[in-house]
């Protein structure tokens, strides 16, 4: 049986970014499916590279107008992560963190982004829409 690493312990870096590519697996895959895109309009970016961590076509841009930064981390991200994903962020999409929580299911992952871009966000979805 093998031992989980303790909190006193350092994880290898190759297993830290297998914990991320994990993570922005599972968010590109669930992207993919319930907004019902085609192959190669949301995916994983590779680990170590520059840019957002979930990589949208147009297309797929237009239904999930956000820019990811996945963490799969002990502790909840800074601030940092979040100018990260503002830093790397699509034009006309919403920089967000996707935090997966220690000991918790991918499900279970927790999103953050500025109040102002929910705020944005909510005026949105909620303007009348014109009759068909």
């Amino acid at each position: 049986m093998q031992e989980g690493i303790g909190y006193g312990e350092k994880m290898k870096t190759q297993s830290a970014k297998a914990k991320g590519r994990n993570l922005q697996n599972h968010l590109a895959k669930v992207v993919t499916e319930v907004f019902e895109l085609g192959e190669g309009d949301c995916e994983s970016r590779s680990m170590g590279s520059a840019g957002v961590d979930i990589m949208l076509s147009a297309i797929a841009r237009e239904v999930f107008p956000f820019s990811v930064e996945a963490k799969n981390t002990k502790t909840f991200p800074s601030v940092a992560a979040l100018e990260q994903s503002k830093a790397n962020a699509y034009n006309h999409t919403t920089p967000c963190v996707v935090w997966k929580p220690p000991r918790k299911g991918m499900d279970d992952s927790i999103i953050y982004f500025n109040f102002n871009d929910f705020v944005n966000l909510w005026k949105e979805l909620n303007e009348p829409r014109g009759e068909i």
